[in-house]
């Protein structure tokens, strides 16, 4: 893209926020994040906690780039977990792995409303 750091970032910030608003457009509850998330939760039990941080952190760094959360197609991928995913997919799995080993950091998204409810889900 080019052009003064300050700019791109504020770029950067923009393009978040409007996507964020476009994903709560039509609703304020997001029942596929909560399947995500709680596949996620599932996918955690059988992994260690130095995992976990690495896969939040892998996410977060891909994101830094640009994740589309508003495109259902699965078009990411990640070197820790095989397969392909959306970007509201590892948008979810990065929430909930972040609330695993720091659940106080703002990952620049809120779903802790679908976060408690896969932990609902789950009886916990």
């Amino acid at each position: 893209m080019g052009g003064p750091q300050e700019l791109i970032d504020l770029a950067k910030t923009r393009r978040t926020k409007i996507a964020h608003r476009n994903l709560r457009a039509e609703v304020e509850f997001r029942p596929d994040v909560v399947m995500y998330i709680a596949g996620a939760l599932e996918r955690f039990e059988s992994m260690s906690q130095d995992d976990i941080q690495k896969l939040g952190y892998e996410i977060a760094v891909k994101g830094q780039s640009g994740l589309d959360i508003n495109d259902p197609a699965q078009k990411y991928t990640l070197s820790s977990l095989p397969g392909n995913y959306s970007g509201l997919h590892l948008c979810s799995m990065m929430y909930a792995a972040f609330k695993q080993f720091a659940p106080k950091q703002d990952v620049g998204i809120d779903f802790s409303k679908e976060y408690a409810a896969a932990l609902g889900m789950r009886g916990e």
